[in-house]
């Protein structure tokens, strides 16, 4: 179970997101780690859930290609998610994947009433860029974009997590912003050692 998975969310790889993926593509190559990468956008990744996926609507359909995921989370020890913040939360296609894949009986379940995650011992990093600088959506918004994935469904599925932001990301990938990318993907693999 040493696999890595990235799961990458932005409809182009031109940008800031682009450039994190290249970079951690380029260090886990370095690393010689066994990875896979599900490009939500490219893959053309249906977010909609539909009634019968819905557990508490009486169904559990999950379709054959979120099982797929399914199994390679279960075969893999680390996640990368790496998305835009879009109105200080993910994208709609990666919170459409979270909800037709992190399912209940896989990713979590209830015993007593109280909730159990099913993933545990895998890591999962998230980084994620925003156009504002990253004093806004640290101190003035709290970090949703990343608490939301990591604390509030990761953790709750079992994975230990860490979030990684790089703000003003509207401007040129200039020499220092490279570096700063550079940084954020070695600390987000040192992690996941």
């Amino acid at each position: 179970m040493k696999k890595t998975i990235i799961i990458y969310a932005h409809p182009n790889k031109k940008g800031f997101c682009g450039k994190i993926l290249s970079q951690a593509i380029e260090q886990l190559k370095k690393q010689e780690t066994d990875f896979d990468i599900i490009d939500l956008y490219e893959i053309g990744y249906d977010p909609i859930m539909a009634n019968e996926e819905h557990y508490t609507s009486g169904g559990y359909n999950i379709s054959e290609e979120n099982k797929k995921f399914q199994e390679m989370i279960t075969e893999a020890k680390n996640l990368i998610f790496i998305y835009p913040t879009w109105w200080q939360n993910m994208p709609a296609i990666l919170k459409g994947f979270i909800d037709r894949v992190f399912t209940m009986r896989f990713a979590f379940t209830y015993e007593s009433g109280r909730p159990v995650g099913l993933l545990k011992g895998r890591n999962a990093v998230v980084i994620t860029t925003s156009g504002g600088p990253r004093v806004f959506s640290r101190f003035f918004a709290g970090d949703r974009a990343i608490k939301v994935l990591t604390k509030d469904t990761l953790r709750f599925c079992g994975f230990k997590t860490k979030g990684l932001a790089i703000g003003g990301a509207q401007g040129d990938l200039n020499d220092q912003k490279m570096n700063e990318i550079k940084n954020k993907v070695q600390k987000a693999l040192h992690f996941l050692q």
